[in-house]
């Protein structure tokens, strides 16, 4: 399933329900929605905030193989921005000694069995590519 959304944070409650249309149309428990809406949440912001030059809209798709859900979020004329390259965080340091930010991609780590991140130079595309286990 694909759907493409305006490239502001509005947006992320129409994600929300593609999730739980996703989930349903493959028949899977309304359980993995909340792992799959912080997923896409942070991804999206992520994209949002940081990637300043893109178009007015995103790509988000989500499918399903034997193995895993496949969720691909792309952007276009987007600047390099690759969240997969950001420092891992050290979660059994106080919250004092900590840097702010990173946990959203800590997460992302966590849920997921395997974190892409593709940039097209020419084409300033951006996919974002996350697999997790169903």
């Amino acid at each position: 399933m694909l759907i493409s959304v305006p490239r502001q944070m509005e947006s992320l409650a129409l994600l929300v329900e593609f999730v739980l249309e996703f989930l349903a149309a493959e028949g899977l428990a309304d359980t993995s929605a909340f792992e799959l809406d912080l997923v896409i949440e942070e991804l999206f912001t992520n994209l949002v905030r940081h990637g300043q030059a893109g178009r007015d809209a995103v790509d988000v798709s989500l499918a399903r193989n034997e193995l895993d859900l496949v969720l691909r979020l792309r952007e276009y004329d987007a600047d390099f921005f690759d969240p997969t390259t950001a420092p891992e965080v050290d979660v059994d340091r106080p919250i004092a000694e900590r840097r702010p930010g990173g946990l959203g991609i800590h997460l992302v780590r966590v849920l997921s069995r395997n974190f892409q991140y593709d940039w097209q130079d020419r084409l300033g595309t951006t996919t974002v590519t996350m697999r997790v286990t169903d």
